[in-house]
């Protein structure tokens, strides 16, 4: 009796297995794109309500600000560094190391409006090019504007793209390079800083 029951049992444990294999492979697949972070500036409502849908349907995780200062500020560009308080050297290697930890897996992307009050977004452009932390992350500038000189000004200061408005969901597709770029340049920086702050723990 023992062994037909056993034997009645492998059937539905196979089943189970082939679901359980199928959603694992299923949830892989879809980890790249949903767990990828865009931030999106924009000081109009309605265009960043837009953006930020077309984003959530297309399974990105997006956080949204009305201004490249708030950009800034959500980047860590506006704060003063905690570690040059400290005297001790050690302390201040693990408190960088754990920031730059923490900012590979807070952002990969950042989609900001050119033409905005008090920083555009080409003046944020430069600022994040010019940081240590963030040269390396896509920056896609949009516009409803078509202007050549601008569009090359963008693209010559770093920026991976530069989209017109107003935005539709096939423009996300345009995403998927720079998604990729910065997929595997955060897995690499992720490997690389891991050892070094747990040497220093």
């Amino acid at each position: 009796m023992d062994v037909e029951e056993g034997e009645e049992q492998l059937p539905a444990e196979s089943e189970d297995h082939q679901v359980d294999q199928k959603m694992r492979q299923q949830a892989g697949a879809a980890d790249p794109e949903k767990h990828f972070h865009v931030l999106a500036v924009d000081d109009s409502l309605i265009d960043r309500k837009l953006l930020e849908k077309l984003l959530k349907v297309s399974s990105f995780q997006v956080t949204c600000v009305d201004s490249g200062d708030k950009a800034l500020e959500y980047l860590g560009l506006l704060e003063k560094s905690s570690a040059s308080l400290l005297s001790s050297k050690e302390e201040c290697v693990k408190i960088t190391l754990t920031k730059q930890m923490e900012k590979v897996s807070k952002v990969n992307m950042i989609m900001t409006d050119y033409c905005m009050p008090g920083m555009t977004g080409y003046d944020l452009l430069k600022r994040v090019k010019g940081s240590s932390s963030w040269k390396d992350v896509p920056v896609v500038v949009m516009s409803s504007e078509n202007v050549p000189s601008r569009i090359d000004m963008c693209l010559n200061e770093g920026a991976e793209d530069f989209i017109l408005k107003p935005l539709q969901l096939s423009d996300m597709e345009k995403l998927q390079p720079h998604i990729l770029k910065s997929l595997t340049h955060h897995a690499s920086i992720y490997k690389q800083r891991r050892p070094a702050a747990s040497s220093h723990a």
